[in-house]
């Protein structure tokens, strides 16, 4: 996917965008995912009869409508860059740092706010479509852990996120663009998650500029939560809570080392998106 890596070499840079514009972005991308529904409406009213196959027919379509919206917001907001593209040094570390970050994050969340966040009732199209993916494994781990990443990442931190941070404070655009990414979710148990996983997302983007880096910790949650963040709410038992207590505990000691580690960088080591802001 060319999109993907002229974003991650920088050979495409993002325009400067306010919140405002920002906010405008995330509306004008549901309308298009909207208005992409109804040749898929019509696909399932004629196709009716080939009932099995249908789902994977949706799959496509879907896939087919996400990349038209990546390039139609593309080549809006970005534009040719003519530096010398940049040469990413990705080595395994940096995959298994961001591994290690996302699932404390899930070991935190899965056994502390998760508890409350489940008692939020979830809107029935959701849970619809939730129940609409499960009825194949394979469609509900690539909409889930390949498909979604790669297309929220791209629009929210390789364009909102990067767009807001080359005009502002990159760590209120941080800020920001983990609020888009909660309120695109349309209900507050996802859109609760999502703010937390979108802070912690967007803080990897602006210490690393690497969008891959992003949609891999991305793959890592979601694949967690559609495997293992279930089997902690079954723990039952004398011991239960404790062993949940241990998980937590394990989970934000992590995200402490890892709040660390983001915020001790030298000044050599300083980004071009926040180069960019502080020579303004």
């Amino acid at each position: 996917m060319n999109f993907l890596r002229n974003i991650e070499k920088g050979t495409i840079s993002i325009k400067e965008m306010t919140i405002k514009k920002a906010f405008f972005i995330m509306i004008l991308t549901v309308l298009l995912e909207l208005l992409g529904q109804i040749p898929i409406v019509i696909i399932n009213i004629l196709s009716k009869k080939y009932s099995t196959v249908l789902p994977y027919i949706d799959l496509v379509a879907d896939v087919i409508i996400k990349f038209f919206v990546i390039t139609f917001l593309l080549k809006l907001y970005s534009k040719m860059s003519y530096d010398m593209p940049r040469k990413q040094s990705l080595d395994k570390k940096k995959f298994i740092r961001v591994a290690i970050i996302i699932i404390g994050f899930r070991l935190a969340y899965d056994n502390s706010l998760i508890y409350l966040v489940d008692k939020i009732p979830m809107p029935d199209f959701i849970s619809q479509a939730f129940g609409e993916m499960s009825i194949s494994p394979i469609i509900l781990i690539l909409s889930v852990a390949v498909i979604a990443p790669i297309y929220e990442e791209v629009i929210i931190r390789g364009i909102l996120l990067k767009g807001m941070a080359n005009k502002m404070n990159p760590n209120l655009a941080l800020i920001i663009s983990a609020l888009i990414f909660a309120l695109a979710h349309m209900n507050i148990p996802q859109g609760i998650n999502a703010f937390l996983l979108g802070l912690i997302i967007g803080a990897i983007y602006l210490s690393s500029d690497s969008i891959y880096l992003c949609i891999f910790a991305h793959f890592i949650n979601n694949s967690v939560a559609i495997t293992t963040s279930g089997s902690f709410q079954l723990l039952s038992g004398k011991y239960s809570m404790i062993i949940r207590s241990i998980f937590f505990l394990v989970g934000i000691t992590i995200l402490i080392f890892a709040y660390r580690w983001y915020t001790r960088k030298q000044p050599e080591d300083t980004l071009d998106i926040y180069k960019e802001f502080i020579e303004r």
